[in-house]
Formats: C-alpha cells, sequence, structure tokens
C-alpha cells in the first residue's frame, strides 16, 4: 500500500507557518484598524493583543500537534476530542467548500492583480486576464505539490525566504530613508473615547488582526510528512508565531514612522503609499513585487496544507473515496491536491470568494475556539496520552485563548450578524451529508 513519506523537515515546517500566515492583510488593513481604534498607539497594541491571543492558541495547537501528528491536523484533534460528532466532518466541510478554497483564491488573487504593476498590458487586458492568471497560479501550485511534499516543501523555504526579505526591505527603507517622527506614535489612546469604547473599538478591529495572524496551524495539516514531529511541530509552531508577532508590530511601526496617523488612516493602500512617501513612484513598483511574492507564496502554502483536511476526510470514509489515494509515485494525496486547485479556481473565477469567506468567517474561529477546547477535554479524558510538548501555564494559556475568542465572536455576531448566519447555514448543509456518508461507511465496515 502506497503512503504519504515524510519529507518536510524543521525549516519546511518553519516556513509553512511563517509563510503560510502571511498574505495579503498586513499590506492592506492597517488603515481600518487605525479607522477603528483612533489612535497610533492602540493600533499598534491591537496587534499585539491579537498576537498574544494567536500565541496561546498556537502553544495549545504545539500540544496537539506533538501529541496527534497526523494527517489533516485540525480535523484530526476535533475527531479524537469529540468523537461520534459531526464536528470534526464539518469542519472539513467548511474548508472545502467554503472557507480553504476561498481563501487560496483570494491569496492568488492578490498576486494576480499585483502582478499587473510590472507586467505590461496584464492591467489593460481586463479583470478576465487577471482571473484566468489567477487561476494559472493556483493550478501550478497544485503540480508542484503534487510531484512530492518534499518539492512543495523546498519551494516553500524559497518563497517564504523572498516573502520576509521583502518585508524586512519595506521596514528597512521606512526607517533608515523615511522622513518619520516620533509624534506620528502619539497620542497612545484617542482623547475622544471612553475606556468602554476602546475596548469595544479594539474588539471589532480584531476582526481583522485575527483573520491576518490565521495560518500558524497550517504545519499540522501535513504533520503525518513531518519528520520528528513530536519535536519538529511545537518548535515551528513557537518559533513561527514569534516571528510573525515582531514582523506584525515591525511593519505596522514602519508604516506610522512614515506616514501621520490621518494619512494611514484614509489611506486604501496603506503599504503602497508608505514606499510612495519614501521612494516616490518607484515605490509602487517594489511594493508590488512584495506583494505578489507573498500572495504566491501564500497560495503554495495553501496548496500544501489544506488538500490534507480532504484527504483525511476521505480516509475515514466520510468523503469521496478517490480523493483518500495516495499517488504510487509522487507518495502525495495528488487527487485531493487537483480537486482542490480546481475548485479554488472555480471561486477566482467566479469572483465571489471575498464573500464566500465573509460568511465563513465566524465558524472559521469556532472551529479554532473548539480544538483549543479539545485539548482540555483531552487532557482530562487520555490523562496519559503521550505529549512531548505540554503548553506552559495549562490551564491559563487556553483559557485565555478562549475567553478573547468568546468575546471576539461575539463582536463579531453583533457587527456581521448576516454574513455569520450564512456562514452558520454552509455548516448545517453539511449534515445531511454527514449523516450519509456515515451510513455508508458503516454499512461498508459492517
Amino acid at each position: 500500500m502506497t503512503t504519504l513519506k515524510r519529507g518536510l523537515g524543521p525549516v519546511e515546517a518553519m516556513a509553512l507557518v511563517v509563510g503560510g500566515t502571511i498574505g495579503a492583510s498586513i499590506f492592506l488593513v492597517p488603515s481600518a484598524i487605525a479607522r477603528e481604534v483612533g489612535s497610533p498607539g492602540l493600533e499598534l497594541a491591537t496587534w499585539v493583543i491579537t498576537g498574544l491571543m494567536a500565541l496561546c492558541g498556537a502553544l495549545s495547537f504545539a500540544e496537539l500537534a506533538g501529541a496527534i501528528p497526523e494527517t489533516g491536523g485540525t480535523y484530526q484533534f476535533l475527531k479524537r476530542a469529540y468523537p461520534g460528532t459531526p464536528v470534526a466532518f464539518l469542519f472539513g466541510w467548511m474548508m472545502f467548500f467554503a472557507y480553504a478554497a476561498g481563501a487560496t483564491a483570494v491569496t492568488a488573487s492578490l498576486a494576480a492583480q499585483y502582478a499587473g504593476q510590472f507586467v505590461p498590458g496584464l492591467t489593460d487586458a481586463g479583470p478576465w486576464a487577471t482571473r484566468l492568471l489567477t487561476v494559472a497560479i493556483i493550478m501550478t501550485f497544485a503540480v508542484v505539490n503534487c510531484l512530492g511534499v518534499r518539492e512543495g516543501g523546498r519551494t516553500q523555504n524559497v518563497l517564504t525566504a523572498l516573502k520576509v526579505g521583502g518585508l524586512l526591505a519595506v521596514v528597512g527603507v521606512c526607517f533608515l530613508l523615511g522622513d518619520g517622527s516620533l509624534t506620528h506614535y502619539l497620542p497612545i489612546l484617542p482623547a475622544d473615547r471612553t475606556p468602554g469604547q476602546m475596548v469595544s473599538n479594539v474588539g471589532t478591529a480584531m476582526i481583522l488582526t485575527i483573520f491576518s495572524y490565521s495560518g500558524w496551524y497550517f504545519i499540522t495539516h501535513v504533520a503525518g510528512e513531518v519528520r520528528d514531529p513530536a519535536r519538529n511541530l511545537p518548535r515551528a509552531i513557537f518559533g513561527g508565531m514569534l516571528i510573525l508577532i515582531a514582523l506584525y508590530v515591525t511593519i505596522n511601526a514602519a508604516y506610522i514612522w512614515v506616514l501621520p496617523f490621518e494619512r494611514l488612516r484614509d489611506s486604501p493602500r496603506v503599504a503602497a503609499e508608505a514606499m510612495d512617501a519614501v521612494l516616490g513612484p518607484a515605490g509602487a513598483t517594489v511594493m508590488a513585487i512584495v506583494v505578489f511574492l507573498s500572495g504566491i507564496g501564500g497560495a503554495n502554502a495553501q496548496l500544501l496544507n489544506y488538500p490534507r483536511i480532504t484527504f483525511s476526510l476521505a480516509q475515514d470514509g466520510l468523503f469521496f473515496e478517490r480523493l483518500a489515494r495516495v499517488h504510487p509515485t509522487w507518495h502525495t494525496p495528488a487527487a485531493a491536491i487537483m480537486v482542490f486547485g480546481l475548485v479554488a479556481s472555480l471561486f477566482a473565477l467566479s469572483g465571489n470568494y471575498q464573500q464566500i469567506l465573509t460568511y465563513v468567517g465566524f465558524v472559521g474561529q469556532l472551529f479554532m475556539l473548539l480544538t483549543v477546547a479539545g485539548l482540555i477535554v483531552l487532557r482530562i479524558r487520555e490523562p496519559d496520552l503521550p505529549r512531548p510538548f505540554r503548553v506552559p501555564l495549562y490551564p491559563l494559556v487556553p483559557l485565555v485563548y478562549i475567553a478573547i475568542l468568546v468575546w471576539y465572536l461575539g463582536n463579531l455576531l453583533i457587527a456581521r450578524l448576516v454574513p455569520s448566519l450564512v456562514g452558520i447555514g454552509i455548516l448545517v448543509a453539511g449534515l445531511p451529508f454527514y449523516w450519509y456518508w456515515s451510513r455508508r461507511k458503516g454499512r461498508t465496515t459492517g
């Protein structure tokens, strides 16, 4: 029987955590966050608070990944914590038909749109040219990841190095060449808002920053293909999160250094405007290249990890049987990868992928909450489960994550009630399929 190979080492694991998390948000959302919180100090604080919250979640995932190093990651954790329920299936259903495919389309589309800045004639060719380039990006990395997990991992190493290097170059240009001022960081808190209003504003702003930090769990989905997973998975998650927090806070500090807060707050593309302020028109091209690299790096990370969830579902008899096959030569879930790439391509061609992400934002984070809560469930139910890494300050760390995420989900329901209800509807639509495949599996194994 052909099986998956453990072809990812510690470098690839770290690259997947960092490269899979950094996407479009860091270039676009700082202005929206600034408008919401009302001051440069609180804008930076929101990134720090969200980073620390994400670190609490990442440490919890690190324990789960070390204890359950199986392909499928979050799906496997949910299955172990909530046996006999549709929770794990609904996570896989949501990822395949909505969140994961939509997120991949968004990331690849971002790269294609910014390619128009340095590819002659692409922008003038119209929106369909950009959509077709988006599909080409998706399917190129689908093929790369079909050819071997080592090939996908090495590609991720290169793209992550280029992406992080580009971000550090932007930071260096802003601080070394920008006409900045320390006064840009003041006031720390907005003078025209009460403490209660500031707390509420930060909660709303975190709708954007939490999405920006999403992706540190990518490595868990390929846990079955990581060498020495008990050691490498926790290290990659913890180390990757520290790098991400440092990068996100530093790049936002660089934006504020060169852009007065009022200008940053009103800018639709803050990163491009920051580079324009320092380098002039050439800054737009430099920024476009950085964003393009970020986009294709994110797309490769998504095509490396997301299809493994579908593959795990199919292996459990809860999805189409052909998607459970491992390629006899490449030792990858090639069928699952190609089908996922095709679904993401259809999203890209439809142009509705951003709306889909809005719908499933609530349920996506709900599954993160359930997964971290599952760590506590497993500590109680399976105290003897080998845990090479244990969350420090347990149970405080997972409880902090759960508490903040409950607060966040409450804010999301208030701010985006209708889209959140649509997302819940997408989950409910999966229940009949869960019952069908569960019964079919029971008849097959019975």
